[in-house]
């Protein structure tokens, strides 16, 4: 595993948005929730929907497309479990905020 900077201090991301990074040539899906910064894959594995063009709604990562909607640490599906899509470790050091791909 190689880790990336994605953002050069945590608060570039608020309570509750979503936003687009690229790690190690990925599209990831950054995102804060109850005050945690997750990393999932960006790419939506229904259609291939941009997550980090979504929403946080109901604790959730949403596809902007169709609504799919993902657990932000994990990936899982919210109403699949057994579905979801690949998340990454993230890591606050004193000179930013990195994922682990």
């Amino acid at each position: 595993m190689n880790w990336y900077k994605v953002l050069d201090d945590a608060s570039q991301i608020g309570e509750g948005q979503l936003m687009e990074a690229n790690a190690g040539g990925r599209t990831i899906a950054l995102s804060k929730v109850n005050g945690v910064i997750c990393a999932l894959d960006g790419t939506c594995p229904h259609e291939g929907g941009p997550l980090g063009k979504g929403d946080i709604e109901n604790g959730h990562v949403t596809c902007p497309w169709h609504g799919y909607e993902f657990q932000p640490c994990t990936g899982k599906d919210a109403f699949n479990p057994a579905r979801g899509v690949e998340s990454f470790p993230v890591e606050e050091r004193d000179d930013g905020v990195y994922v682990g791909v």
